[in-house]
């Protein structure tokens, strides 16, 4: 075997330093502490179905606004970008494994000074003449030309794994960026269904504190008539009015609230605030979310959430940055640089250089140079030892990042499913006392048609009514709310056995 065939070969053996990355061994629960017998009931939603988990609230309109956040989010197309710019540094790094080849081409035409090579001139003007290449006690040309072609090549060998390293280390942050992305996709989608929720529960509120009010005002109209007659005191009369001025305060609060989160849910999507409004003028119902909480294991957060993986491989990367730096500690060797530039290697050079254009591809206006180079910096007063100090600090800080987002992955999903459940059970509760109250505006009535009941308790039995339904419509929205924030907690975009 010939030696220039040995280099490949020495270049693909040389051994790389610092340490090799293992995924951290972490241990996790069997089963999340506010696990429910609910959560394993037959309607529950298997993985699959949780691939597009929004779709299991029921709402087409809802589906339709995630897949316009989806495609037109400004944070989410931002996060696109970081991808490709990722993906970028990562072809810069593998760059590097390679030669490099630079082509040059120089034409100059300059004019020399007479006077400094002048005849009468001083013998140092003489002497310095005779340096610089000019004929003593002569001048040279006034005018001269210069032309040069020709290509220069480098090719730093990867001995101690540098360029692998760096490699490797910017392929683990191109991937940390994708789950990045993942991660902004999820908490957009997260945040229209939040909105979303939110915007259908402040209508119904508004609905039903409108019917308050009006309700209200009968109930005043109907006491102060019996006040004029003498049959009620004027204590009663205040305090329904009071009333009245406490409900129609709270109507402005609601309605400001309802603008204020469309124009969340727009710049959410994208859009210019104004443009959204007119499509909820309708009210709509708000989605449910009862029984529909998914089943999993806390392990299974290390391969659904996004930031766990992104954390992950961000200490991947960081494993090989200190491989980067140790290898610092070693010479650095080039195939074909010759010189030092400034502390730099520079390359062979080979080409053409003549006074004149017409013989500047002849023979004899050729030149090259060629040569291996080593530079190792042997003294440096501690700077590369520091800095793998430095890389060393990053690998452990990113270790205890990645235990720390796995540890508030189960903090969120544990506080989801107490608050789903908790609120769950209160839903029931004020979905019994709605019937309850309902059944008895109906007596109510029965009785007032008999004639065994007055106005005014027709009109408390409504109102009662309109506030417990106002409850029932707060722990609505809480429900589905928290049911998104679970399936937030969870990982929001399941890996689906089927071939999506």
């Amino acid at each position: 075997m010939r030696a220039y065939q040995l280099v490949p070969l020495m270049f693909l053996t040389a051994c790389m330093v610092g340490p090799n990355y293992h995924k951290p061994d972490i241990s996790m629960p069997s089963e999340f502490t506010e696990t429910k017998k609910e959560a394993e009931a037959e309607n529950s939603p298997c993985d699959e179905d949780l691939c597009e988990w929004w779709k299991q609230l029921g709402d087409p309109f809802l589906d339709a606004l995630l897949e316009e956040a989806a495609r037109a989010n400004y944070d989410l197309l931002i996060a696109i970008e970081k991808i490709e710019q990722a993906r970028a540094q990562y072809r810069i790094e593998r760059s590097y494994l390679w030669p490099e080849f630079d082509i040059n081409a120089v034409a100059t035409r300059s004019r020399n000074s007479q006077n400094f090579f002048s005849s009468s001139n001083s013998s140092s003007s003489a002497s310095t003449a005779t340096t610089t290449g000019g004929p003593a006690g002569g001048s040279l040309p006034p005018f001269q030309n210069f032309f040069q072609l020709g290509f220069d090549a480098i090719w730093e060998l990867d001995f101690f794994g540098k360029f692998r390293r760096a490699k490797n280390a910017a392929y683990y942050a191109w991937e940390a960026t994708k789950e990045d992305a993942q991660n902004v996709l999820i908490s957009v989608l997260s945040e229209v269904a939040v909105n979303y929720v939110s915007i259908r529960a402040l209508q119904q509120q508004i609905d039903l504190a409108m019917k308050i009010i009006r309700t209200d005002e009968e109930e005043l109209l109907l006491t102060l008539a019996l006040f004029e007659a003498g049959l009620d005191s004027e204590i009663q009369v205040e305090a329904l009015l009071a009333a009245l001025d406490s409900d129609r305060a709270a109507l402005p609060v609601l309605e400001t609230s309802i603008k204020q989160t469309i124009y969340a849910l727009a710049y959410l999507l994208g859009r210019q605030p104004e443009g959204l409004a007119a499509e909820f003028k309708e009210t709509g119902a708000i989605p449910s979310g009862i029984d529909k909480v998914p089943v999993g294991l806390p392990s299974d957060l290390l391969r659904r959430r996004p930031d766990v993986r992104s954390a992950e491989r961000q200490l991947a990367a960081a494993t090989e940055e200190i491989g980067v730096a140790v290898a610092d500690l070693f010479p650095h060797v080039t195939l074909t640089g010759n010189t030092f530039s400034g502390g730099s290697l520079t390359g062979s050079v080979i080409g053409y250089e003549s006074g004149t254009l017409n013989k500047l591809l002849k023979s004899s206006s050729n030149f090259w140079s060629v040569g291996p180079a080593i530079r190792w910096d042997a003294i440096d007063w501690g700077r590369t030892r520091a800095n793998i100090a430095i890389q060393n600090s990053l690998q452990r800080q990113a270790l205890l990042t990645y235990e720390q987002i796995v540890i508030a992955s189960l903090r969120d999903v544990e506080g989801a499913l107490v608050a789903y459940f908790d609120e769950q059970r209160r839903r029931a509760i004020l979905a019994e006392q709605v019937t309850a109250n309902r059944r008895s505006l109906q007596l109510t009535e029965d009785l007032y048609q008999a004639g065994l009941a007055s106005d005014l308790s027709v009109l408390e039995a409504r109102k009662t009514l309109l506030i417990s339904e106002t409850s029932l419509v707060n722990s609505q929205q809480s429900l589905t709310s928290d049911l998104i924030a679970l399936y937030k907690a969870l990982g929001g975009n399941w890996e689906c056995s089927s071939s999506r």
